[in-house]
């Protein structure tokens, strides 16, 4: 059942690198960087889980590891765990210090560094690419495993939630700090540097500053609460999306930033295949510092395992909120979504493999999600 109220963070839990919150500073990304290095020329010392998590973030950076199209890959934090505590990892796509949107991609159960890593970070790839179709001149996406995911019978309960939307809450507080700094003057060094996987820019990149025709006003001048603008620049349009328990983590994230002083708000919360809402939160959804016209849920008819996980931990719905269409929308030629997966469509692997997840390429769902974490009219 979900504990009501907050808990901190177990003191046992080292606070590893992961959980730093200035994760964003140029300093901070080469020394990230040189620690990878380190740890691949220490790689066969490393235990089998280690090593499949090191080796899934090298090949989530590489650049022909997946669609050339996307942008370089940033390595923002990461730790290898441990024997008995799983890895944890934030890789960005694109580039944090010129996006004029960012978004925090959160997934749910079993979703790990040493057995997911690159899929993490190639729906983050499709998600960045589905907001450039709509008309965001420089998105960025964090592909955010920062947390150790619950097993089935762990999303019942909410400690894991409470420990995972502690350290989204933290990276995010940074990224807000980092962002105003962005806004006060010109953009610090990205510190992209020599890494272990570089890409360049797709070809028709708007340059730094400007915005293909036709595209929302500047990003970042609406409800983000983080004060008045530092100065000229327009800050960076902040959303999550998150999917199954991570939309419980990032409910949670939401609440601590509240708790700010002063609170601090994202622009949008995009979340599919829920598993309820934590029952003092659903009690009072101000408490995550939006309106109902800023939160956005996806879910399937046919997402049976979100309903199940909903009832057996007893949260309640979640309320005030805009839906998203997630149906076949057969005049713009998109897919509808099967089920409570993100990515599950494999054509050539039989019918139980068949139909479409809620990030898939070519989904109403990801077409939607795309326009409401950029902040922009669905249709």
């Amino acid at each position: 059942m979900e504990t009501p109220g907050l808990r901190p963070e177990r003191p046992a839990e080292p606070v590893a690198s992961v959980a730093r919150r200035d994760i964003w500073d140029a300093a901070e990304r080469a020394a990230t960087r040189a620690r990878l290095r380190a740890d691949l020329r220490r790689r066969e010392t490393l235990g089998a889980r280690q090593r499949s998590a090191l080796d899934g973030l090298v090949h989530a950076l590489k650049p022909d590891s997946m669609d050339r199209s996307y942008p370089e890959r940033h390595l923002l934090a990461y730790d290898l765990g441990t024997a008995l505590r799983p890895a944890s990892a934030a890789i960005a796509v694109g580039e944090p210090s010129t996006a004029s949107h960012l978004t925090w991609q959160v997934s749910g159960m079993g979703i790990l560094v040493h057995t997911a890593m690159w899929g993490s970070v190639r729906e983050a790839g499709q998600l960045w690419a589905a907001q450039r179709d709509a008309g965001v001149p420089r998105p960025c996406v964090v592909a955010w495993l920062g947390y150790h995911p619950p097993g089935p019978w762990g999303v019942l309960s909410g400690q894991s939630a409470l420990r995972g939307g502690a350290r989204l809450a933290r990276h995010l507080d940074g990224w807000f700090d980092y962002r105003v700094r962005l806004a006060a003057g010109p953009a610090p060094a990205a510190g992209t540097g020599p890494d272990i996987g570089t890409a360049t820019a797709p070809a028709g990149t708007a340059p730094a500053g400007t915005a293909p025709a036709g595209t929302a006003p500047a990003a970042g001048t609406g409800s983000a609460g983080v004060g008045p603008q530092a100065g000229t620049a327009p800050l960076p349009h902040t959303a999550v999306e998150a999917h199954s328990y991570g939309s419980v983590v990032a409910a949670r994230a939401l609440q601590i930033l509240q708790r700010r002083e002063p609170p601090r708000s994202l622009d949008a919360l995009v979340v599919s295949g829920v598993v309820g809402l934590p029952r003092d939160l659903a009690e009072d959804p101000g408490k995550l510092g939006l309106r109902e016209e800023q939160i956005y849920v996806a879910l399937a008819e046919t997402d049976y395992l979100s309903r199940l996980g909903r009832l057996l931990s007893r949260r309640p719905r979640w309320t005030r909120f805009t839906p998203l269409e997630v149906g076949a929308d057969d005049s713009r030629g998109l897919a509808g979504v099967v089920g409570h997966n993100t990515s599950r469509h494999r054509p050539d692997s039989g019918p139980m493999h068949r139909g479409f997840g809620y990030r898939d390429v070519g989904t109403t769902s990801l077409h939607h999600i795309a326009r409401a974490t950029a902040g922009l009219p669905l249709d």
